[in-house]
């Protein structure tokens, strides 16, 4: 089968940590016999070669000069929750673009399923391109996509056109399935899909990779070590970590907590760790190179991902890094939403708690600190389910059993 895949995020070169998930997909229904064309906004750091992917992957020019390519690639929300100025005037002309490309690449290639990442924008722009050409477009939704279609009437109506036109829409959560009733998609429309993960991508590094990385954070021997890893935004929750830190400090004083990534609520987030007393207990390393994240999970002890819905009401849907951790062996702390304990097992592969909520997650990470065994043992059984059920091969399977449904229905 020709399959399209159209998103506003992919990694802008190898190492790049913007939406690798969306490549791990393109790359892995390729090895499962699809013939696969990914079609993304170019952005002025866009830097891939034909030598390091395997998919037919095209960029599309949208303005002009090439540095006000601004949309995408995280870059749309402030803090993940408001839509930056820019976006007005430069959303119609993306939109546009992506359209005629679309069109150019269908005529090339005869696509028998277009896959929408994201139901806006990329959803409606499949969704049109759908209907002229008699494709079935599938469309799947990761989060901030259905908080952007609830943000004003004209983005809400563009939200329910769309998914008037689709054949079938999957969530990573299923916090999300409420939300597709009221703009009214019926039952048999939409399914869970979870997110998965390639445990082979994420080997033991060698013990000098992890010296190596310990002195470069200056992370004194001995020292058990925390990690967090995401968008510095308000809904991954970051803020509730430094908040927990004191009481973590007092009953686990030989520990540092890593808070890797950057984005907009940093400062603010450095500023607070000054006021709580904790600033010293913990790195900031800003964006990690994709190809060094394994190293910084297996340098840690346990993985804590403390998300929240945040004052706008944006969520998360099913945060890959938590699947990573997991692929990795290591116990996860993190909150009891979205679709987070669908891939997290409560006192089996890690612990879920309140979300902001500061004590009880202290109280999570005091109790793995002080615990190596269930420490071992959350994290064998993560590993575990990982490798059996959350595979980005079983994820594929699902997505291409859809493909095959609604593409002989247009044949």
């Amino acid at each position: 089968m020709n399959v399209c895949l159209i998103t506003h995020g992919y990694p802008r070169f190898p190492s790049d940590t913007t939406a690798p998930f969306i490549e791990s997909i393109a790359e892995t229904l390729q090895k499962h016999g699809m013939r696969v064309t990914v079609i993304t906004p170019d952005t002025p750091k866009f830097a891939r070669t034909t030598a390091d992917h395997s998919v037919n992957l095209k960029t599309y020019r949208y303005f002009f000069p090439r540095r006000l390519q601004l949309l995408g690639y995280a870059n749309t929300l402030i803090n993940d929750c408001e839509l930056k100025k820019y976006v007005y005037l430069l959303a119609p002309f993306m939109c546009l673009s992506a359209i005629f490309h679309l069109l150019y690449l269908h005529r090339k290639h005869r696509f028998d399923v277009i896959h929408a990442h994201w139901l806006l924008p990329n959803g409606f722009i499949g969704a049109i391109v759908s209907k002229l050409c008699k494709i079935p477009v599938v469309i799947t939704l990761h989060g901030s996509d259905i908080f952007v279609s609830k943000l004003n009437p004209i983005f809400k109506a563009i939200a329910k056109w769309t998914l008037k036109h689709t054949a079938m829409v999957t969530s990573v959560t299923p916090a999300f399935l409420p939300e597709l009733t009221a703009l009214g998609v019926p039952e048999e429309r939409r399914c869970l899909i979870p997110n998965g993960v390639d445990p082979e991508v994420f080997p033991p590094p060698t013990p000098k990779q992890l010296t190596e990385l310990q002195n470069k954070l200056s992370i004194p021997e001995g020292q058990h070590v925390v990690f967090a890893l995401g968008r510095i935004v308000l809904k991954k929750g970051f803020d509730i970590l430094i908040r927990a830190l004191p009481p973590v400090r007092e009953k686990c004083p030989q520990t540092t907590v890593i808070i890797g990534g950057d984005g907009s609520d940093l400062e603010r987030l450095k500023a607070l760790a000054k006021e709580k007393g904790v600033s010293d207990i913990i790195r900031f390393p800003g964006t990690i190179d994709r190809l060094e994240v394994p190293i910084y999970f297996y340098l840690s002890d346990l993985f804590v991902l403390p998300a929240v819905v945040d004052p706008k009401g944006n969520m998360d849907g099913c945060p890959i890094v938590i699947l990573e951790a997991m692929a990795c062996g290591k116990p996860v702390v993190s909150s009891a939403i979205s679709g987070i304990p669908i891939v997290v097992q409560n006192d089996k592969t890690g612990l879920l708690v309140e979300e902001k909520d500061p004590d009880p997650l202290a109280a999570a990470i005091i109790s793995l600190l002080k615990n190596p065994e269930k420490r071992e043992q959350f994290g064998r059984a993560g590993q575990q389910r990982i490798r059996h059920e959350l595979t980005w091969a079983k994820t594929i399977e699902q997505f291409i059993d859809i493909y095959q449904q609604h593409a002989n229905r247009n044949t």
